[in-house]
């Protein structure tokens, strides 16, 4: 590495060989994928090689290496995870984006086991909790809110109830 790192382009082949197989087993450690771990093995040491000229050679070459796979590995979980926010679960649509038959079955169920523990509660209960604007006229604000807490715990104590 400090050959390779002073310019001596002869160090390459060995540089490679001494690293490849190091890294591709770390990196097949880290990722779930075979193919996955590859491509970032070959990524990390393109990136090794490119900033070669980087390395300080007073240090180990090789933690330097496995410090930059560490950062790659965590880098492609992290892209993964912002990825998974925002596609779509197969178990939730379909391809054209309507509710799968699962999700209509639950989102049915859930409708009628909601209609059955409003039932349960107050018309006064029921008049805080479900109106479209967020406050009645004639009612304070601070009571309107008051009054919804208090409705809403009563829903959630039926709710819990129901499942008991």
């Amino acid at each position: 590495m400090v050959r390779l790192a002073e310019g001596h382009r002869a160090a390459f082949d060995a540089v490679f060989a001494g690293l490849w197989p190091e890294l591709l087993a770390f990196v097949r450690r880290a990722m779930p994928g075979q193919a996955d771990a590859e491509d970032l093995a070959q990524q990390t040491l393109l990136k090794i090689f490119f900033r070669i000229s980087e390395f300080d050679t007073s240090r180990d070459g090789v933690a330097w290496a496995f410090g930059i796979a560490i950062y790659e590995v965590r880098t492609l979980r992290r892209r993964r995870q912002r990825r998974k926010e925002i596609d779509v679960d197969p178990a939730v649509a379909t391809a054209d984006g309507s509710p799968s038959p699962e999700m209509q079955v639950i989102e049915t169920d859930l409708r009628r086991a909601l209609t059955e523990a409003l039932g349960v509660l107050t018309e006064t209960d029921r008049a805080v909790l479900l109106p479209m604007q967020d406050v009645v006229v004639g009612v304070s604000p601070a009571a309107w809110r008051k009054r919804r807490q208090r409705a809403l715990e009563r829903l959630r104590a039926v709710w819990r109830s129901r499942d008991a």
